[in-house]
C-alpha cells in the first residue's frame, strides 16, 4: 500500500472508486495507511484489509494498468500491460483475506469476499 500514490486525486484512486462504487472508502485508504502504525494492532489491520478488498476486489483493466505504473519504476522499454498490477492486486487480496481470517474462519472470510467485496 505504501507504493501507491498518497494523493486521493490520482487517477488510480478514481479508477478504483469507479470499479467498486465506494468513493468514500477509496478516498480514505490513504489516511488509513498513514494511521495504521499508530493504531496497531487495535482494529487497524482488519479495517485496512476490508478497504483493500473493497477497492481492489474486482479491479478493471484501467486500475490494473495504473497499479502497474505505481508499483514499478517507470521504464520506457517496459511493456505497458497490466501483469504487475494484477499480481499486486492478487497478493493484496490474499493478504487481506489472511488478516481477516485470523479472527474469523477462512470459510466465513471467503464467503464475505464473494458477497461483500466483489
Amino acid at each position: 500500500m505504501l507504493l501507491l500514490p498518497s494523493d486521493p486525486r490520482e487517477p488510480l484512486w478514481n479508477s478504483a472508486a469507479d470499479d467498486c462504487g465506494d468513493l468514500p472508502t477509496v478516498m480514505s485508504i490513504g489516511g488509513w495507511v498513514r494511521d495504521t502504525a499508530k493504531m496497531w494492532p487495535e482494529g487497524a489491520p482488519r479495517t485496512l484489509a476490508e478497504m483493500v478488498l473493497i477497492a481492489f476486489g474486482n479491479p478493471s483493466e484501467t486500475t490494473l494498468h495504473l497499479l502497474s505504473q505505481a508499483v514499478v519504476a517507470p521504464n520506457p522499454r517496459a511493456r505497458k500491460g497490466t501483469g504487475v498490477g494484477a499480481a499486486w492486486a492478487a497478493r493484496a487480496r490474499e493478504t487481506a483475506i489472511d488478516v481477516l481470517a485470523e479472527a474469523d474462519s477462512l470459510e466465513e472470510v471467503l464467503e464475505r469476499a464473494k458477497t461483500d467485496w466483489g
